[in-house]
């Protein structure tokens, strides 16, 4: 089914993830990315088949310590890495119900068999495991174990939402037995439908850049233990490695002043690192980018600084900080993401680096890039700061519970390897909603799972993401209230 047709199974909208990289925004920032949201659940009684898979993901990624420089998993012990309590959470401020050590029974029983009498034999093969997530994350490395694991969380979001179960029976002719057979769900979906295989804990929103503020998507997320566990280990390989102390500046609105931002969710699980000797928040929601509160988390130079900026707040800075510039001290780092959706101003990557070498004193190999949409749980990056390779060699990985791979927009066909096509993402992380997401982003997919990013769709391939968010408004019939 082609993109416009997806939507038109669900309810209609536009845009997900930003030009080129994140689609997570906080509201009024200074680009596009998404914003988290709410507070508090906000979705009725949890879903049995459901509660019981986030604990089990959050105590499994929380366990992961990031990729190397050969993008292989690093098998350095890290002393600050996210272990689970007695009660099995990755999490100590996850909720009592993910908190609890699940009986794997509750995932694994019936799952062969969905209400709807959809099987899930096909995914059992021989020597598989069969007692549910595997403890190491490494182990999804391995497409045997991560399609098991696929199968069984895709079964239980078919029994938990019936919306995604009617656009899944009109996109397929039949049950899945690969996670690549799982109809990808377009991210405009979930601007019009309420796409959530659980409770919320914490709704999520786009920033609404292209569309306008009424048309934000949301994502009703159930378990922030989970999405803490499933951000952690990347950021901290990206973006902490061979560090001992740093200060955070955030070029972002607080988690206060914007509960619903991902981004700044994320900003602020990075703010209690251990390395992190204080945060400071750079971005005032009527002001703009504060220059000197970042020239405050700079003070007297003694200790590096890492910057967390969209690309637009990143422009702004520099704009603001003048031909003077201000420098930041030796080690420091900058993580940006997002590109410059509904913008009118554009500057390309090499250049923006080159002005942040020029005025902040970073050079390329200390910043870095993430890729992340407020729709997914897990984020990729380009590279680890202070090693990371020339621009043109640059490369995206995810964590090994999430694959990406390149559609065809007409067919939404999966492409061989080295092809462009639209990126669709499946994260495990997003148990709690829908895990393949089908992204508004162009991008090439090399045969080890690694991508390149080369834009927002256009032209053919933005009328195929359209076709298939019409599919699925009309296949759901369902739009947010």
């Amino acid at each position: 089914m082609p993109c416009e047709a997806a939507l038109s199974a669900l309810g209609r909208g536009d845009a997900g993830p930003l030009s080129g990289t994140s689609a997570h925004e906080p509201p009024g920032a200074p680009l596009g990315r998404s914003a988290q949201g709410g507070a508090g659940p906000t979705g009725g009684g949890t879903r049995p088949a459901i509660r019981p898979i986030l604990g089990e993901l959050a105590a499994c990624l929380g366990r992961w310590s990031g990729w190397n420089g050969a993008g292989r998993r690093s098998k350095r012990k890290d002393p600050a890495a996210v272990t689970p309590d007695a009660a099995g959470s990755a999490d100590p401020a996850a909720p009592p119900d993910s908190r609890r050590a699940s009986p794997l029974g509750a995932f694994t029983q019936a799952d062969d068999q969905c209400s709807d009498g959809h099987s899930n034999r096909a995914s059992r093969r021989p020597g598989a495991a069969t007692d549910g997530i595997p403890a190491d994350p490494a182990d999804f490395a391995d497409e045997r174990v991560f399609n098991r694991v696929a199968m069984r969380v895709h079964a239980a979001q078919r029994r938990a939402d019936r919306a995604l179960r009617r656009y899944w029976d009109a996109a397929a002719p039949g049950p899945p037995s690969t996670w690549q057979e799982v109809p990808p769900v377009p991210s405009a979906a979930f601007k019009d439908a309420r796409i959530a295989a659980d409770g919320a804990e914490r709704v999520f929103r786009t920033s609404g850049t292209s569309a306008g503020r009424s048309r934000r998507g949301e994502h009703h997320v159930a378990s922030l233990g989970l999405y803490r566990a499933a951000a952690r280990g990347a950021y901290r390989a990206a973006l902490l490695a061979q560090a001992d102390a740093l200060r955070l500046a955030a070029l972002l609105p607080s988690p206060g002043d914007a509960p619903d931002s991902s981004l700044s969710t994320m900003a602020a699980f990075v703010a209690e690192e251990p390395e992190v000797r204080g945060a400071w928040w750079a971005f005032d929601p009527a002001k703009g980018v504060r220059v000197d509160v970042v020239r405050d988390a700079v003070g007297d130079g003694g200790t590096p600084v890492l910057l967390l900026a969209t690309a637009f707040s990143l422009v702004h800075l520099l704009d603001a900080a003048g031909p003077a510039g201000l420098a930041l001290p030796p080690g420091s780092r900058v993580m940006e993401t997002g590109g410059f959706k509904g913008r009118a101003a554009r500057v390309d990557r090499d250049v923006l680096y080159a002005r942040a070498r020029d005025r902040l004193g970073v050079p390329e190999a200390c910043v870095v890039n993430e890729y992340g949409m407020t729709e997914l749980l897990s984020q990729s990056y380009d590279g680890t700061a202070g090693r990371a390779p020339p621009l043109a060699d640059r490369v995206h990985r995810f964590p090994p519970w999430v694959r990406v791979h390149a559609l065809d927009p007409a067919t939404l066909r999966p492409l061989p390897p080295g092809e462009r096509g639209l990126l669709a993402v499946f994260d495990l992380a997003n148990a709690g909603s829908v895990c393949h997401v089908l992204t508004e982003d162009v991008g090439i997919v090399d045969s080890a799972g690694g991508f390149r990013l080369r834009g927002r769709a256009v032209g053919a391939e933005a009328r195929g993401c359209s076709l298939t968010a019409e599919s699925f408004l009309e296949a759901t019939a369902a739009r947010r209230p």
